[in-house]
């Protein structure tokens, strides 16, 4: 077993009650801490780099810490999501909607935006990569993914949201 993979079983042998007591207690419900404890985990493993000693313990709390942030922010916008939405009894008549809605979206990502805010748009909301992600494979700054997200934004909430 390669001295990495050493390292990132003992840290989950020693820690791993730790980090989930902690994801627990920010996410308020195990299954779903246990996965971002195992998310986590995973990423070390693909790592190249670890830091070391206790540099890398805490490296491992504050990512477990941030995937818990994240995942109640995606939490709070499906939520949203399904305020927003109008409730029907007929769930074939919602779905066709949603689907027809669906539909109107993708058209107007395809046909209003320009190639490179569409392909930066896709990655970061369909692929969920980070800006520094999105530049270095697009081959622009981070500030250019940022302006291209925010001109799609604009777009979508001009159309949509009047």
């Amino acid at each position: 077993m390669p001295k990495r993979r050493q390292t990132v079983a003992e840290l989950y042998r020693l820690y791993y009650d730790e980090l989930l007591r902690r994801a627990c207690i920010l996410l308020h419900d195990e299954e779903d801490a246990r996965d971002a404890v195992s998310d986590v985990i995973t990423r070390l493993m693909a790592m190249d780099i670890l830091p070391e000693g206790e540099r890398l313990l805490a490296y491992v709390r504050s990512s477990v810490r941030f995937e818990c942030l994240n995942r109640l922010k995606r939490m709070k916008l499906q939520e949203r999501l399904r305020r927003t939405l109008p409730l029907e009894d007929n769930d074939d008549d919602r779905r066709d909607e949603e689907e027809e809605q669906y539909r109107e979206y993708q058209q107007f990502v395809q046909t209003e935006m320009t190639p490179q805010t569409r392909r930066v748009f896709q990655m970061h909301y369909g692929e969920r990569l980070k800006y520094r992600e999105i530049a270095e494979l697009v081959g622009i700054s981070e500030a250019a993914v940022y302006k291209h997200l925010s001109q799609a934004i604009t777009k979508l909430k001009k159309r949509f949201n009047p």
